[in-house]
C-alpha cells in the first residue's frame, strides 16, 4: 500500500507523489509462529535499512531506506514516524511523518523514498514515537558524492608559501642521529631511536624498526593522530618507521612552554603557525627514509600511512613528494576549515577542531574569525591534494564530524583523475571518527600490492623482498 505524505522541500510545502512516499509494506506472521521464534521479553525493535549498503547514492541508484518496526508486544503499537533530512550544514530539505498502527506480534516496513537533486553529504533524522517505544536516530547518506566540490580558501601566494617553508627546511643541518635500542628490538626486528633537527632548528625524534634478515625492503612511514605520541611498528617484510612532529612528546615544552592548544598555537601569524613545522617536520622524516638506504631500506618503495591527523598528513607528505609509492589515510581532518566550521557550528556536540577554534576566536576577539581562517587556508589538505600523484586507499565513518565526508570527499574529488582511477574509497555508515578491523586488514593487503605485486617484486622468506 502506497501513503502519499506531506512532504517539505525546500521550506515549500508539497503534496508527495510516489518520489517521497512512506510505502507500508506488510509481512504479517501468524502468531502462534512469530511467539515460539521470538521468547524474547516482549520489547519493539526498530531497524533502519539503508537500499544501498555503503549509503552511497547516485542517479542510478536513488535514496531509498526501510524502516522495520517489530512488534513483540501481544498490544499494539500507535504512534508516529517522521523522517528529516538535512544539507550537512543543517538546512532542511525533506520532512514526512506518518501514524503507525501495529498489532501484537507483527511486523511492518515502511519505504521512503528521497528525491535529492544535489551532490552532497545529508543527515536522515529518524523519529520513532510509539506507545511502548521512543527513539531518535540520526543516520548519514551520500549522493553522487564522487561530484561533490566545497568552496577552495587557496591563497594566491600558497605554492610560494610552502616552498619557502621546504627552502627553510633544507637549509636546517638535520644532525641526524640514529641510537640502537636493545631493550626495544626482538629477534626478528632491530629497533633505533632516531634524532633529527627540523624547521625552525627544532629538535624531532622517530622510531626506525628494521627486519634482521638480509635484503632491500619495502618502508612503511606512519604519521599519528593529534597529540598521538608514536611508538616502534613492526612489520616483518617492511622497514617501519614513525616520528613525532614537534607538538608531541619531547619537543611540546620547547615549542609550547605556555601549554596552549597545540592546534591554535602561532594562529594569528602564518609564518609562525605551529603547522608549518609539523608539515615540515614529516618531509624531515621522509629525508631521513631518502637518505637511509643503506638501514636496508628500498627508496624505491615507500608508503605513508596514518588516521585522523596523521590521515592528514599522510596526504601532505605525498603531494609534497613524488618520492611516495601509495598512501593510505583513514577519516582526515583539516581536509576544510570553513567547510568543517559550518557544518559543525550549529550542533549542540561539535568536534573538538571546531571547539578549540571556537573558544580561540572567541578568547582573541580582537581580530575577526576571517583572519584566523585565512591563517588555516594555508593548511586545508584540499589545496595539497591535486598535487598527489600516487595511488590513494582511503577510509571514513560517515557519521564523522571532526572529518566530515562532505569535506573529505571534496578534498579526494580534487585529485586528478588519473590518481583516482588507481584509487580506492571505503567509507562505513555505523562509525564516525573510526574504520572498522576488517578495513584495517585490508591495508596491510594494500601495503603489498602497491609495493610488491604492482612492481613485480617477490618474497624471499629469508632475505625479504628482491626483484
Amino acid at each position: 500500500m502506497r501513503i502519499l505524505l506531506p512532504f517539505l522541500l525546500f521550506s515549500t510545502m508539497f503534496i508527495c507523489s510516489a518520489d517521497y512516499a512512506a510505502v507500508n509494506k506488510r509481512e504479517n506472521f501468524a502468531s502462534a509462529n512469530f511467539a515460539r521464534r521470538n521468547r524474547a521479553p516482549e520489547t519493539v525493535v526498530v531497524n533502519i535499512i539503508s537500499h544501498k549498503k555503503n549509503c552511497l547514492f547516485d542517479a542510478n541508484h536513488p535514496v531509498r531506506y526501510d524502516v522495520e518496526v517489530i512488534n513483540n508486544y501481544k498490544t499494539s503499537q500507535e504512534g508516529k514516524i517522521a523522517v528529516e533530512v538535512k544539507t550537512a550544514t543543517g538546512e532542511t530539505v525533506g520532512l514526512s511523518e506518518i501514524d503507525v498502527n501495529l498489532k501484537g506480534n507483527r511486523r511492518r516496513k515502511f519505504e521512503w523514498n528521497i528525491p535529492v537533486n544535489d551532490p552532497g553529504f545529508y543527515d536522515i533524522i529518524f523519529k520513532i514515537n510509539l506507545s511502548d517505544y521512543d527513539d531518535t536516530v540520526r543516520n548519514v547518506f551520500g549522493y553522487k558524492p564522487y561530484e561533490i566540490t566545497t568552496p577552495v580558501h587557496k591563497p594566491a601566494d600558497f605554492d610560494a608559501y610552502w616552498q619557502k617553508a621546504k627552502d627553510d627546511l633544507a637549509a636546517v643541518d638535520p644532525k641526524y642521529n640514529i641510537i640502537e635500542e636493545d631493550t626495544l628490538s626482538t629477534p626478528t626486528h632491530k629497533v633505533y631511536r632516531v634524532e633529527m633537527y627540523s624547521l625552525d632548528n627544532i629538535k624531532i625524534y622517530g622510531w626506525l624498526t628494521v627486519p634482521r634478515p638480509m635484503g632491500k625492503y619495502p618502508v612503511l612511514y606512519g604519521l599519528g593522530g593529534y597529540l598521538i605520541e608514536m611508538k616502534p611498528i613492526f612489520f616483518d617484510d617492511f622497514v617501519g618507521f614513525t616520528i613525532d612532529p614537534r607538538g608531541i612528546g619531547e619537543s611540546f615544552n620547547v615549542i609550547n612552554p605556555n601549554k596552549e592548544d597545540v592546534l591554535t598555537l602561532h594562529l594569528e601569524d602564518k609564518n609562525k603557525y605551529v603547522y608549518r613545522g609539523i608539515y615540515m617536520d614529516c618531509m624531515r622524516g621522509l629525508d631521513f627514509i631518502l637518505s637511509h638506504a643503506d638501514m636496508k631500506i628500498d627508496i624505491s618503495r615507500i608508503g605513508v600511512f596514518g588516521g585522523s591527523q596523521g590521515g592528514t598528513l599522510t596526504w601532505i607528505v605525498a603531494a609534497m613528494s613524488k618520492k611516495i609509492t601509495f598512501c593510505v589515510t583513514d577519516n582526515p581532518v583539516f581536509c576544510d576549515f570553513s567547510t568543517n566550521y559550518d557544518i559543525c557550528s550549529y550542533r549542540p556536540d561539535p568536534s573538538f577542531v571546531i571547539r578549540m577554534l571556537k573558544d580561540f576566536f572567541k578568547k582573541h576577539n580582537t581580530a575577526p574569525k576571517e583572519r584566523y581562517m585565512a591563517t588555516l587556508s594555508y593548511f586545508e589538505t584540499q589545496n595539497f591534494t591535486p598535487d598527489i600523484q600516487c595511488p590513494v586507499l582511503l577510509g571514513g565513518g560517515l557519521l564523522d564530524l571532526m572529518a566530515p565526508p562532505t569535506c573529505t570527499f571534496s578534498a579526494y574529488n580534487r585529485m586528478s583523475d588519473a590518481v583516482k582511477k588507481k584509487s580506492e574509497v571505503y567509507m562505513f555508515p555505523q562509525l564516525a571518527h573510526e574504520v572498522t578491523k576488517r578495513h584495517n586488514t585490508f591495508k596491510s593487503t594494500w601495503f603489498y600490492e602497491k609495493t610488491v605485486f604492482a612492481l613485480g617484486h617477490q618474497l624471499d622468506s629469508k632475505n625479504g623482498f628482491k626483484r
